[in-house]
């Protein structure tokens, strides 16, 4: 330790490197079947080895782990003789109140977190899926994620498409009027009631627009150039609200508040998002103008009562 804090660098002298290499050797398979020209390469490209390893090399490392309780196979020479972790006692141990919490805390902060942030929690979260031994806890966290039913491709162009206000062309499948193309120039990915959706403008829409992502079918085509130049049309609507631990959005401000409940203001040129903010909020909201918005909840809602009877029926 001595010598790790005069010179910080790693020596022979600071660790067994059979154990370190063992170590390394656990971390690369625990990730995916391995062939013996991958951990070579592996070894040999690290940081800190800079040497390849023999075939006997190899086996007395496999041999520390399974002494240590893992299981190797190595894999059939049609599929590449690849060293396969079957199995390790390293396992993570979480109790059903735990995985509760867990469940609990990753689904509100994907209600008011990046996409790029959601995407690195839900890669954490495939990470250690394999360590965890309760199989019904790694089924939810590999479900909960609002990413689960996206082509990772279609989402880097979306992102990357967002952070650039690129004009792009999407194939869409539409659930009213089937599949078509739409140019939309792209404003930001959002998540609601835990669904992602891509924001915009677009000629065929007369104010900003909401594309679910899922429903995009193939990889949008970045435009070199933009053509599309809408302007903002702004509508203010106003609230009751009678939950006042309520976290309100950039667009939304208090304007009077009493012990029973606030007014809020919405400034909105997305009336798609609105409807769906007010929806998400039930009974704790009530809509009080302009009458034309107001309406439309009404019916809206009781659109929403009428197939749920007909359900019933």
């Amino acid at each position: 330790m001595k010598e790790f804090l005069q010179t910080n660098k790693v020596t022979y002298n600071l660790m067994s490197f059979t154990g370190f290499k063992s170590m390394l050797l656990f971390s690369y398979l625990i990730e995916a079947p391995r062939s013996y020209e991958e951990i070579r390469n592996y070894f040999a490209e690290h940081e800190y080895l800079h040497e390849a390893i023999s075939i006997d090399t190899l086996r007395v490392y496999i041999n520390s782990l399974e002494r240590l309780g893992c299981e190797i196979k190595r894999g059939k020479k049609s599929e590449g003789s690849k060293y396969k972790l079957v199995t390790h006692p390293f396992e993570l141990k979480i109790n059903d109140e735990q995985a509760k919490s867990i469940i609990k805390a990753f689904k509100n902060i994907s209600k008011h977190i990046d996409i790029e942030d959601l995407l690195s929690i839900t890669k954490f979260f495939d990470k250690i899926a394999p360590s965890i031994r309760n199989e019904e806890l790694k089924e939810t966290i590999q479900n909960i994620s609002p990413l689960k039913k996206i082509d990772n491709e279609i989402l880097k162009t979306l992102i990357l498409a967002c952070r650039k206000n690129d004009e792009i062309s999407i194939l869409y499948s539409s659930p009213s009027s089937g599949l078509k193309t739409i140019d939309i120039l792209t404003e930001k990915l959002v998540i609601n009631n835990g669904k992602i959706y891509l924001q915009g403008k677009s000629p065929q829409y007369p104010n900003t627009a909401n594309f679910l992502v899922t429903r995009i079918k193939e990889r949008p085509v970045v435009k070199l150039k933009k053509t599309i130049n809408h302007k903002n049309e702004y509508i203010t609507i106003g609230c009751e609200i009678y939950d006042k631990t309520i976290n309100l959005n950039e667009n939304e401000r208090i304007i009077s508040q009493d012990n029973d409940k606030l007014v809020i203001e919405i400034k909105t040129d997305n009336k798609f998002m609105v409807r769906q903010r007010i929806l998400s909020l039930g009974s704790d909201c009530k809509v009080l103008y302009p009458q034309s918005f107001k309406d439309e909840i009404h019916n809206l809602l009781k659109k929403i009562k009428e197939e749920y009877i007909a359900e019933k029926i």
